[in-house]
């Protein structure tokens, strides 16, 4: 650890098993699996700052002083250049065998005993790979009192992640590292712009007839009583003839 400023800061080393770790995104996040091959410079940048606090204290940076990415051309060819761009050294590790086996584990191996003797004296060494096959290698570094740092994928054995001085969770970095990233190329992308068509004036509703006041109720002229006969009822006879008494003719 040097401290050339006003914080203490961590010379780091990264190491990058491209195929391990994207293969297994791509199995179960397709878009993560996208986001960490096109902009790897974002998750770089959430790594410098992943558990400082919990391994240092307050006060220390990280600082990421070698970048090696190490990937099969054949197959992710297209994710070359962006790992070029954000200072990777990349190597390329093509199939050796029918079976699609690379060269890529011995490569990351050699890389990190050459750089336990490095002048710059790497204080961590930051492997993603979720490759078991790493864990010797984990043993002898920290033998020489490094720190390691991996990112395991899928399932772990015990014994790697035993051998590692920090573990960086699967789920922290899917959530945190790329989805956080992908919702920041939303928000730059440009708000796509709908042009509306104008639309047609409508045509005034012609008014309606104004209706007719109700007559009041003095205006109604009232029927006369004998008018009023109802229509179904029986005609009675024969009634007046008995008021005015008994017809001429006939005897009491």
């Amino acid at each position: 650890m040097a401290r050339f400023t006003g914080f203490d800061e961590v010379f780091s080393a990264l190491y990058v098993d491209f195929d391990n770790i994207y293969t297994r995104f791509l199995e179960i996040d397709p878009e993560a699996a996208r986001a960490f091959g096109s902009v790897p410079y974002r998750w770089v940048r959430w790594i410098e700052n992943h558990a400082l606090r919990i391994l240092y204290g307050e006060g220390v940076r990280r600082r990421i002083l070698k970048r090696m990415c190490y990937l099969n051309p054949q197959r992710y060819q297209e994710y070359r250049n962006p790992f070029i761009r954000s200072a990777f050294q990349v190597v390329d590790c093509p199939p050796l065998t029918t079976r699609g086996k690379t060269s890529t584990d011995i490569h990351l191996v050699m890389d990190c005993m050459d750089d336990l003797s490095h002048s710059t004296h790497f204080d961590e060494f930051i492997i993603l790979s979720g490759d078991a096959d790493f864990t010797p290698l984990l043993i002898r570094l920290q033998e020489h009192a490094r720190r390691t740092l991996v990112l395991s994928v899928g399932y772990s054995s015990p014994a790697y992640t035993a051998a590692a001085s920090w573990r960086i969770r699967e789920d922290w970095f899917l959530q945190q590292a790329l989805r956080d990233e992908r919702a920041d190329d939303v928000d730059d992308q440009p708000v796509p712009v709908v042009h509306t068509p104008p639309v047609a004036p409508v045509a005034p509703v012609a008014a309606a007839a104004p209706v007719a006041p109700a007559a009041p109720m003095s205006a109604i002229t009232p029927v006369p009583s004998a008018a009023r006969t109802p229509q179904n009822s029986p005609t009675v006879t024969g009634m007046d003839d008995e008021d005015e008494g008994p017809t001429p003719g006939n005897a009491w």
